[in-house]
């Protein structure tokens, strides 16, 4: 039990920033990456948006989950026009049997 803990806690250790070592608690929207309190204070993102990094998590996560919905949503449209194409294709090919068919019998005695 106590090695399990000690995962636990390994698996819980925080990201840190290269420049300042300090937990990465933000999200910048402006440039799209996480940062610690200290380059948040910086010149570099003063004029930037940020959010908590959970929030950013939530927020991407519900993100990709419509991305991925809005596509599966598509790519079933694709396959049922595909499927139709493919009978519509079916029809004219029989079609196009038949009156082959029809003429050689008119012309073949």
């Amino acid at each position: 039990a106590r090695a399990l803990s000690l995962n636990l806690k390994a698996k819980k250790s925080k990201l840190q920033c290269e420049e300042h070592q300090e937990e990465l608690k933000l999200f910048c929207k402006t440039d799209k990456k996480l940062i610690c309190l200290i380059c948040a204070a910086a010149r570099e993102h003063k004029s930037h948006s940020f959010m908590p990094v959970d929030e950013a998590i939530l927020f991407y996560k519900e993100q990709a989950k419509s991305s991925s919905e809005s596509l599966t949503e598509r790519k079933s449209k694709i396959e049922q026009m595909e499927q139709e194409q493919k009978e519509s294709i079916s029809g004219v090919q029989v079609r196009l049997c038949t009156i082959d068919l029809i003429n050689l019998c008119r012309f073949d005695p």
